[in-house]
């Protein structure tokens, strides 16, 4: 294929050029993974880097004449970029694989060039084989961005192209859209747990029970469920009986559902699986009747006080505003810290008439920006901790840890 040939060349010798189109961005960043090396750019020779579709570059060989273009953010090591690097399989309309005829890397430009010859109106699933492609350095490609060589399907990375106007098949993890019950207040005793996905459509065969649990969060008993409905949208379940008043539930999804394209779940949201993926886990907690006590408390104000040598903190029942009794027993230095520009700063604490408050009585005068932190694990008389987000729940340290500048 000469003209390939022919294009390399006068782009070796416009290595520097301000628009050579095979240069990687020095600057791009990614999450995670700095020390493996990664496929930054993907094109083809005919569109260049962004482009997937392939157009003919030799109308007078048969077939569409065409290949494949990659960037790098590393260098690799030439000896591993071969054609046994690489997979091409056709997706639609057939199953075929490709041979690429020729594979180069340019060490000047970090691109590898894979050129083939291929078909119109049809989609290609181009894979990067786990473990393969290395840096100079020894490291394996890390698609999925975990600072970790995971294999086969982990760290395969995956490209779709085309011709003419086939439809490439999906290779994008579905993930969370929203999930429900997921506060403190919930009213209903037969609230129905559930959750909704995006870039489906979701394999509906995997929404089951066995994929889908609840359970009473301070015991771990399971909470026995029926699916009303499992679409590729979305899971919703409801109770065989009612939950309980003043109870904390804790609702698991396993990470290792897929879409029906086989892509398995991103439960946070980062746009990368890894193979130990965590499973998206929520609670939620049913409101108090006349017997039960489980709203937790919140912060209702934190005060500097005039000359800078006290704090005065105000709690109430998260969501309500109540009146709340805090345990003064976890009013302590490990749980409530103050800050200045000088650093912590040391306190003593003193409760009064109100059993609401308590008052910080600092060792020295707070100097430039104060922020104090309190610890989700202030309670109050009845043990319930902190809710430092509001959401009705508290208790944990991810999210109920509470602070502000004062």
């Amino acid at each position: 294929m000469k003209i390939f040939t022919a294009c390399i060349l006068i782009l070796l010798l416009l290595g520097c050029a301000k628009d050579n189109p095979f240069k990687a961005d020095p600057e791009v960043q990614w999450e995670g993974g700095n020390e493996h090396p990664h496929i930054t750019l993907a094109g083809t020779e005919s569109g260049g880097f962004g482009n997937h579709r392939f157009s003919d570059l030799d109308p007078e060989t048969s077939g569409i004449q065409d290949a494949v273009i990659l960037g790098f953010d590393k260098e690799i090591d030439p000896l591993t970029v071969t054609a046994a690097s690489f997979e091409m399989v056709e997706t639609s309309p057939g199953t075929a694989t490709v041979q690429f005829e020729n594979v180069t890397y340019y060490p000047e430009d970090r691109t590898a060039v894979l050129e083939g010859n291929f078909s119109n109106d049809t989609a290609y699933l181009l894979t990067v084989k786990a473990g393969t492609v290395q840096d100079i350095t020894g490291n394996a490609l890390d698609p999925n961005h975990n600072a970790l060589y995971d294999g086969s399907p982990w760290d395969d990375r995956l490209l779709t192209f085309f011709a003419g106007n086939a439809e490439t098949q999906d290779i994008t993890p579905p993930g969370i859209t929203n999930n429900f019950p997921n506060v403190g207040n919930v009213g209903n005793l037969f609230a129905q747990p559930r959750v909704f996905f995006s870039n489906g459509p979701m394999d509906v065969s995997q929404l089951t029970l066995s994929n889908f649990t609840v359970v009473r969060t301070s015991d771990s008993s399971s909470v026995s469920l029926k699916v009303l409905s499992a679409t590729p949208n979305g899971l919703t379940t409801e109770p065989r009986d009612s939950f309980s008043y003043g109870t904390r539930y804790t609702v698991r999804l396993s990470s290792q559902i897929a879409d029906s394209a086989g892509n398995y779940l991103d439960t946070n949201g980062d746009g990368y699986v890894w193979p130990d993926e965590p499973d998206l886990v929520w609670d939620f907690k049913i409101v108090d009747d006349s017997t039960t006590h489980s709203a937790p408390p919140a912060v209702f104000q934190a005060t500097l006080m005039p000359g800078k040598t006290s704090i005065h903190i105000k709690f109430s029942q998260s969501l309500t505003g109540n009146d709340v009794i805090m345990d003064p027993n976890t009013f302590i230095a490990a749980n409530i810290q103050v800050t200045d520009n000088s650093g912590s700063i040391p306190m003593n604490f003193e409760t009064g008439a109100d059993p609401s408050t308590v008052q910080c009585l600092l060792q020295r005068k707070a100097m430039g920006t104060v922020t104090l932190f309190i610890s989700c694990k202030v309670a109050d008389e009845y043990g319930n901790m902190l809710d430092g987000n509001n959401d009705g729940l508290g208790g944990n340290p991810a999210v109920d840890d509470w602070s502000g500048v004062l």
